[in-house]
């Protein structure tokens, strides 16, 4: 799941006392704690360049709704690290692939925690939602488990629920293609509900289950935004009683039934794993390894929760590469010629042709880089005071890495950074060219850096993979028509949903690319037992 700063102050009035009296007593008080909030660099050292700000708020109110750029043009004002005052917080972003690596890759022992999240891990979570947590030896613990169930060398046990959520995918394409957006939500929410605790496919985007992730993700993605809470800024507020704090009456709310939710999730499973039933799924492989790593039953409930908000990640990621293939045509093309090549037209993609389809997975490669939902990753804080180029960063600083730019930047990737070219990762053997080291060979930096890189990663590369291929194996993709009867032109426009960065919706059209595909389908279909 992806996290980034949010880039108004239109959430802070209805979150502050209602009370004149209240809000003069507010802001006495944030007067009276600024100057403990700054921290002041040592005399021989200063912070790195920045925009200069107002008093108290810093530069709060400079942030605009799309920081992602904002922060890409300080670098050409300021350089490649700057830094910003957010109401005393301290924090730095990292602007080119060359400083994020070097903080949070290279100095990981010290740039691996996160901020506090008063409200997102404390109250709302019980200190247990794994990628909120802090540096701490429950999250090591946490971690070393998370990747044991589901690094690269295990996750094929998860290909046949991949497959099967893309054969129904293709149903629900060809029966509705104009809720073509639905139904990467169904299948994105339903293969995560399958791998993390071995639930049943869901029928539609309307399903309850689909409910409970939304639910879920808006509610943890806000209460993690930087500016979501004022408590954020000035944690002493976080003393005031629940009727003036409205952040703990929603926490108090919704804390246990989240709790009971995940606990009673997981426990089902255990019980089936207890009983004999060896079915995969991220739950049953944590059975056994919560003792291994000293877990309990709430602790582990929680780090298999922590999947469950990727639903809008994987969703959103599919719709950008759809509007990729109606904006780049040749690229379409290209991919299905591949196809015809290495799958035929008499059967459907396979994980068996994943080697082969060197264009399928550099189009994956691609999407990624060039439109990441999540265009400012997830913040890191440093745990000890460091001096970067000069530069003091003090203890307790926010990180953000600015994944926007750096998997746009043109010293990395050309002075076409900006188009849409999967053939940037293909090297002239026609294999896949080697990705920059600090990408971890992923050709961008979209699953983020460091201890704090993506653990679901390969699971959700395998999900984009097969849905990818069989879309394009069954469809020609094409952009929607006017009343006129012309194609509509397309464009990169993204919408902020506070979730995730989606492109706005196109009625796409989606046309079998032969006349036997939809027959070869059916028959497929059938063998998957897909009703």
């Amino acid at each position: 799941m992806a996290s980034y700063l949010p880039t108004t102050l239109s959430s802070l009035p209805h979150l502050v006392p209602s009370t004149l009296v209240g809000r003069l007593a507010l802001v006495i008080c944030g007067l009276a704690v600024f100057a403990v909030l700054r921290r002041r660099s040592p005399s021989n050292l200063k912070y790195p360049p920045g925009p200069r700000g107002l008093p108290l708020i810093g530069n709060l109110h400079q942030l605009t709704p799309d920081a992602w750029f904002q922060f890409a043009d300080y670098k050409e004002v300021y350089g490649p690290i700057v830094y910003l005052n957010l109401a005393g917080q301290n924090v730095v972003v990292l602007n080119t692939l060359k400083v994020a690596a070097d903080l949070l890759d290279r100095r990981a022992a010290i740039y691996s925690s996160r901020p506090k999240f008063i409200v997102a891990r404390t109250l709302l979570t019980e200190g247990l939602f794994f990628v909120f947590q802090g540096y701490s030896d429950l999250w090591r613990r946490m971690r070393r488990a998370a990747h044991e169930a589901l690094h690269r060398g295990v996750v094929h046990d998860y290909h046949p629920t991949q497959t099967l959520e893309a054969t129904i995918l293709l149903k629900d394409m060809l029966t509705a293609p104009n809720d073509w957006e639905d139904h990467l939500e169904r299948m994105a929410g339903s293969t995560i509900l399958a791998v993390a605790y071995d639930r049943e496919p869901l029928k539609n985007v309307a399903d309850p289950s689909m409910h409970t992730l939304h639910n879920f993700t808006k509610k943890i993605v806000r209460a993690g935004y930087v500016d979501g809470y004022v408590v954020e800024f000035f944690p002493w507020v976080n003393a005031l009683p629940a009727s003036l704090a409205p952040w703990k009456r929603e926490a108090a709310e919704w804390a246990p039934r989240f709790s009971k939710l995940f606990s009673g999730l997981y426990n089902d499973v255990k019980l089936r794993v207890l009983d004999g039933d060896t079915r995969p799924s991220f739950s049953a492989s944590m059975v056994e390894k919560q003792i291994k790593y000293g877990l309990s039953d709430k602790e582990t409930s929680w780090l298999v929760a922590t999947i469950s908000a990727a639903f809008e990640t994987m969703s959103g990621t599919l719709t950008w590469f759809m509007l990729a293939m109606v904006l780049y045509p040749d690229v379409q093309r290209k991919a299905q010629a591949e196809l015809d090549s290495i799958v035929g037209r008499s059967r459907l993609p396979s994980f068996e042709d994943f080697e082969n389809l060197v264009y399928i997975r550099a189009i994956i490669k691609e999407t990624l880089r060039w439109h990441p939902v999540g265009p400012l990753g997830m913040q890191h804080v440093s745990t000890e005071d460091d001096v970067y180029e000069g530069y003091f960063i003090p203890k307790g600083t926010i990180c953000i890495p600015n994944i926007w730019a750096i998997n746009r930047d043109p010293d990395m990737w050309g002075l076409d950074a900006d188009q849409y070219v999967p053939e940037r990762h293909i090297g002239p053997d026609g294999k896949l060219a080697p990705s920059h080291l600090d990408t971890k060979e992923e050709g961008h930096v979209t699953f983020g850096f460091g201890r704090r890189i993506c653990v679901g990663r390969h699971v959700a590369r395998n999900s984009l993979f097969i849905s990818i291929a069989y879309l394009l194996w069954m469809f020609n993709i094409k952009p929607p028509l006017g009343p006129d009867g012309k194609e509509i032109e397309c464009t990169e426009k993204g919408i902020d949903l506070g979730l995730v960065v989606r492109p706005q919706y196109f009625k796409h059209r989606f046309e079998p690319r032969f006349p036997d595909a939809v027959s070869v389908y059916e028959a497929h279909r059938e063998l998957m037992n897909v009703n």
